[in-house]
């Protein structure tokens, strides 16, 4: 009887010491919680454009902007811009950069067409835009983006010139590279550029409630706003797991290489992301992922 409690206690030593070694586990790799921008290893996230402060812009005077992330080397910009009442463009001159404009809200006229909230507009690198105007304030993204290595391209680019996307509810399309990849994900897109030349992209994703994902790669920069709704997002980063919440105004820029998403994130309802790359996009899934290192790669 003695032999047998015995016994009984020493399994139940050995299943208490299993238990806490499990969460010992799970609190070094569990993703920690944040509350504000990150900024770590060339990534930038977790920001709320509602929080940050306007700064004259002096590459279209006459507008103020929040500046959400940049690079002064190659001269990428991406930043928040309020185009005041009765704004004329005035003469602006030809950048260097490729320019994309997203219309938040208001009208803005761009040549002969009239941009509204979700429009889209690109200018090609070395090209003048067209004359611009508004009649109310207007809240709009522009990414300032470094031309393609591929000097043919370039110039491909320029001679089909600036041109406009309408955004329309109706044109929602599944997205394929999840499938592709193996993954059932319930994702729509909604293409504002693909472009031929470069292969650049500019796109809207929308994600419903109650929809999970594992944890994705890409080898390429991406950076993504929120333009409605809110999402739940984890990065694996080098030395840390991090866990938090965007709403409509939030934004990241994320380098090539670092896991994201996975199985505690996810859309908080309907939400709709700004997504942009500067080539195709490529992803691969994966199980899990610890200190920046993924695990269990999904193959179909």
């Amino acid at each position: 009887m003695e032999h047998a409690t015995k016994k009984t206690l020493l399994l139940a030593l050995r299943r208490l010491q299993l238990a806490l070694a499990c969460i010992l586990v799970t609190r070094i790799f569990a993703a920690e919680s944040v509350d504000g921008p990150v900024y770590e290893y060339g990534f930038t996230g977790y920001l709320q454009q509602q929080s940050m402060s306007y700064q004259p812009f002096g590459r279209w005077p006459g507008l103020r902007t929040k500046v959400l992330s940049e690079d002064q080397a190659s001269e990428r910009l991406a930043v928040y811009a309020e185009f005041p009442a009765q704004w004329r463009s005035a003469a602006l001159a030809a950048a260097e950069q490729s320019i994309d404009i997203v219309v938040l809200d208001g009208q803005l006229e761009f040549g002969e067409n009239t941009l509204q909230k979700f429009d889209f507009a690109f200018v090609p690198p070395g090209v003048r835009p067209p004359a611009m105007r508004t009649n109310a304030l207007v809240h709009a993204l522009l990414f300032f983006d470094p031309p393609a290595p591929d000097q043919a391209a370039v110039a491909r680019q320029r001679e089909r010139g600036a041109y406009v996307t309408h955004f329309d509810e109706s044109r929602w399309q599944p997205a394929s590279l999840a499938k592709r990849a193996g993954v059932a994900a319930d994702l729509r897109i909604f293409h504002l550029k693909k472009d031929p030349f470069t292969a650049a992209r500019t796109w809207y994703v929308k994600l419903d409630s109650g929809m999970q994902v594992p944890w994705e790669v890409h080898t390429m920069a991406e950076e993504g706003y929120v333009m409605r709704g809110g999402y739940r997002l984890a990065e694996c980063l080098p030395q840390r797991t991090v866990i938090g919440d965007y709403s409509a105004g939030g934004y990241f820029w994320r380098p090539g290489g670092i896991a994201h998403s996975g199985p505690d994130s996810g859309p908080k309802g309907s939400v709709i992301w700004l997504q942009r790359t500067q080539v195709a996009l490529d992803v691969v899934f994966y199980r899990q992922c610890r200190e920046g290192r993924t695990l269990e790669p999904l193959t179909r």
